[in-house]
């Protein structure tokens, strides 16, 4: 498959995992837990497809440590995403979390040299002002940000950075293993920062299908992507056409879960954030 068709598809299953995390951080459970708990079982996903790869794997120390490196900035921005959707609607908070494609963009343009096209300063305009509109319009024109909204926006930051990671160490190993390494290692760091007790791991929760429903998709939209990275695809261009999701997303939080508070916002700020996408994706 093309990186465009991987991409696009990556957009689709990160739409359905916000969805289902959406609904499980609503159940009173500690929100690192959860993380870490989904993490790890997406690992446990990856490690059934194994025996039908050929796997590739790197031992050299600069690797290793970045691996290392990949956890820390995974656990922080994971941290911070599950953190921001219990208090806030999805149809808004997933505008925030988007602007990780224009960090993503504009690392891979300044650390990994990939071309920067002249159109790029107005798309990264329109995505600021996309994720903007919520405070402006409930501030009464201060831009002053909630903080689940600083929360989403330093996870999509820390998200952009391992996006740029993900690219730089996909080439080490093959695209299953290094899925399976990312979530392993990034549910592992979340359970270590929460000090989790395998009591409250018994939760029924944590083995229902919401969990799992979470985890495959993790697991999923993560094989995707470095797929697409594999394929060719560019960091920032990979992760600008998985922003699909934000498509589909606004309009279930509006019609599904009747989130229709500020809706006339919602569909500026739906326009700007894919008018941003579309003039950085054309930059390049």
């Amino acid at each position: 498959m093309s990186p465009f068709a991987l991409a696009l598809a990556a957009g689709l299953t990160s739409a359905l995992n916000v969805f289902a995390s959406k609904l499980l951080v609503g159940k009173g459970l500690r929100l690192l837990v959860v993380g870490g708990w989904v993490h790890l079982l997406g690992s446990l996903v990856c490690c059934l497809g194994l025996p039908f790869v050929e796997v590739r794997l790197s031992l050299e120390p600069l690797v290793l440590l970045s691996l290392l490196g990949m956890m820390a900035v995974y656990t922080l921005g994971n941290a911070l995403y599950f953190s921001a959707p219990a208090s806030t609607p999805l149809s808004e908070i997933d505008f925030f979390l988007r602007t990780s494609s224009l960090w993503t963009f504009l690392g891979g343009a300044l650390l990994l040299l990939e071309p920067l096209g002249p159109k790029s300063l107005v798309g990264a305009a329109l995505i600021l002002a996309s994720a903007s509109v919520f405070s402006l319009w409930q501030q009464s024109g201060a831009l002053r940000f909630t903080g689940p909204q600083l929360l989403a926006l330093g996870g999509a930051l820390a998200f952009g950075a391992g996006n740029l990671v993900d690219k730089t160490l996909s080439p080490h190993f093959d695209a299953l293993s290094y899925t399976l390494l990312n979530q392993l290692l990034t549910g592992l760091g979340m359970l270590g920062a929460a000090r989790v007790s395998f009591r409250e791991l018994r939760s029924p929760q944590f083995w229902g299908r919401g969990a799992g429903l979470v985890a495959l998709t993790f697991a999923l939209t993560q094989l995707l992507l470095i797929l697409a990275y594999q394929a060719g695809g560019g960091a920032g261009q990979v992760i600008l056409l998985a922003q699909a999701r934000l498509i589909i997303l606004v309009p279930v939080g509006v019609f599904v879960l009747g989130e229709r508070e500020r809706l006339g916002c919602k569909v500026l700020a739906s326009v700007l954030m894919i008018m941003g996408i579309l003039v950085l994706y054309g930059s390049r």
